[in-house]
């Protein structure tokens, strides 16, 4: 298996667990220990919406910081903790852990596709002195699922390796990283930027630009700097290439890739760049060529959960230095977790896809939007009359894509 595809897996707590529980079961240690275990009755659909997943687990994991215990994600978003309690408080506090457990469940079962009924009894527990015959028997079934689940991953990950040589390049690897990074530092990324609008849609009025989005082609830059290598093979690798890339973005607007005429603009970041030291200097500097009430700085969503505290940190350092915020990547599914207030986004940036249109047909999808505020939802990868249409019913009315572009271009052409 390549290196490249080492880097990619996603990284879950069976083995360690099963580490764990073998000690405790040699050392029988038993005294006021519990083990807990959170299934969910739809698993795979954290496969496609992480975050909902994540919510949960930041949750439980900020309330296990209370006691003493472990906590482990087991590869089939199962969640397992081992919790050791006074024996002279057992029962006082396991009802306290029951109950609180059972609230963060309660709170988002929405989110985890529970009904309040399947919350309550999502959790199993069991005593390590009295059930560990039972818990020894659901771990060995869970050993065998796991290891059904690795041979399964070395093979699927294996044959996308495989296609990724063949089709859009070899996988990126961390020596190929270290290569490509070298070249960055010294790049003027300024040829590979590009401008996209975000625009107020109203009736049938031309679309009004409101702000630019100003980010670098990925795929021009590849086929400039590195043609063989596919630059988004490997996450976590292509996510350190984005800190780079934000660096050179710096660069290029200190060098005068914008001014005080360019109007608002916007541009990606990674909440680890805005918490460094690079961008504190560029934030020293950016005043002197562009109001800071110009810049919006567009976050992922996943940067949200990855450390909710750091997100936290950024939010707060970039409001008070004017910048305004927008949160990117979200789909209608996921507005429901992702309150735009609670996250203090300035806008949220909804995704449309096609295979997906009946999320903007559901019934509750425009009590959502004016929730968040319609003034303040952006529809992007608007590609189409159909998704245009979709928006703007659901209440929408700030726009981005190909079909927003080419309504542009031809109103142009229509004044000229």
């Amino acid at each position: 298996m390549s290196e490249a595809v080492n880097q990619s897996q996603i990284t879950f707590d069976d083995e360690k667990m099963l580490t764990d529980l073998e000690r405790v079961m040699r050392g029988k240690i038993f005294g006021g220990r519990l083990a807990a275990i959170l299934q969910f009755v739809n698993p795979k659909t954290f496969e496609r919406n992480r975050e909902s997943y994540n919510i949960v687990v930041h949750s439980i994991r900020s309330l296990m910081s209370k006691y003493e215990g472990t906590f482990y994600t087991l590869h089939d978003y199962s969640i397992v903790l081992f919790v050791r309690l006074s024996e002279r408080f057992f029962d006082q506090t396991f009802e306290k852990l029951v109950l609180e457990i059972d609230d963060i469940l309660t709170r988002n079962n929405v989110a985890i596709g529970l009904t309040p009924e399947e919350a309550e009894n999502a959790v199993r527990w069991y005593r390590f002195d009295s059930q560990v015959e039972d818990l020894q028997e659901w771990m060995d079934g869970l050993q065998q699922r796991y290891r059904t689940y690795t041979e399964r991953r070395k093979r699927l990950l294996a044959k996308a390796g495989t296609a990724a040589g063949q089709g859009e390049g070899m996988p990126l690897t961390p020596g190929a990283l270290q290569q490509i990074d070298d070249i960055l530092k010294k790049a003027d990324v300024s040829t590979f930027m590009k401008r996209q609008p975000v625009t107020l849609c109203f009736g049938n009025q031309p679309p009004k630009p409101i702000f630019h989005e100003i980010f670098v082609g990925v795929n021009e830059l590849r086929q400039a700097i590195a043609p063989n290598v596919n630059l988004r093979g490997a996450r976590s690798l292509f996510h350190h290439l984005t800190r780079t890339l934000d660096t050179r973005v710096f660069r290029s607007l200190l060098d005068g890739y914008v001014s005080r005429n360019s109007g608002p603009f916007s541009i990606n970041l990674n909440v680890s760049t805005i918490l460094s030291d690079t961008f504190r200097d560029f934030d020293s500097r950016i005043g002197n060529i562009v109001k800071k009430e110009q810049i919006i700085i567009e976050l992922q969503r996943y940067d949200v959960f990855w450390d909710y505290g750091e997100y936290l940190l950024a939010c707060e350092f970039l409001h008070n230095s004017g910048y305004r915020l927008l949160l990117d990547g979200i789909t209608p599914d996921l507005l429901q977790l992702f309150g735009r207030k609670e996250l203090k986004a300035d806008f949220i940036k909804l995704f449309y896809f096609r295979d997906r249109h009946d999320e903007w047909t559901s019934k509750d999808i425009a009590s959502r939007i004016a929730e968040a505020d319609a003034n303040r939802v952006i529809m992007a990868r608007c590609e189409t009359e159909e998704a245009l249409k979709a928006g703007m019913a659901a209440g929408v009315r700030l726009f981005q894509g190909w079909h927003i572009d080419n309504l542009i271009r031809a109103s142009r052409e229509v004044v000229n």
